[in-house]
């Protein structure tokens, strides 16, 4: 198995840990809410839980949708610009996007480094460490780097490979003068 399908089989991963996660959402909120309301004694746990899984729901499964192309994109000025400059938008566009992914995971893991050396925590009845959120963030945005890296990649790739057909045409038209196109 190659670079590429660990990366898209990770991303597969974290999209279906986003969808678990909101389900345990669901579901620990509908029991909080219950305890709280039903039987007036409310739970502890479920908003400190939710309020950091609901930070995990904003990194983590990012990069699954916007490996699905499902995200908000803008694509005014991209359609409007010639088939020759789009490629070159779209490697510009992934550079930017890889650096910014980039700094996040780098800044990210840092914030984590220094929570775990200092042994930060909430101050709650939980006492989460918070090396724990913060590792969503180097988690999230560096398998986003990744992905924007291999997604250059393959566009230069696919582009060398137009070009060699197009070479391969033109030597083929060249040898056969008698054609004629209309």
């Amino acid at each position: 198995m190659g670079a590429t399908e660990s990366i898209r089989r990770s991303i597969s991963g974290l999209g279906w840990l986003g969808a678990l996660a909101m389900g345990f959402m669901v579901l620990s909120i509908s029991y909080d809410v219950a305890m709280r309301y039903i039987f007036s004694r409310p739970t502890s746990w479920a908003l400190e839980v939710n309020t950091f899984l609901l930070a995990l729901l904003s990194v983590v499964p990012a990069c699954e949708v916007l490996q699905a192309r499902s995200h908000i994109r803008v694509g005014f000025f991209q359609e409007r610009l010639p088939q020759a400059f789009r490629r070159p938008v779209a490697l510009v566009r992934g550079a930017a996007g890889a650096f910014f992914c980039g700094v996040m995971t780098w800044k990210g893991a840092l914030m984590a480094w220094q929570a775990w050396q200092h042994n930060d925590r909430m101050s709650t009845s939980l006492g989460t460490p918070m090396v724990i959120p913060y590792l969503f963030l180097p988690l999230g945005f560096g398998l986003m780097t990744l992905y924007f890296l291999f997604s250059m990649a393959g566009q230069k790739q696919a582009f060398q490979e137009r070009e060699l057909e197009k070479e391969k045409g033109q030597q083929e038209k060249a040898r056969r003068p008698d054609r004629q196109e209309f």
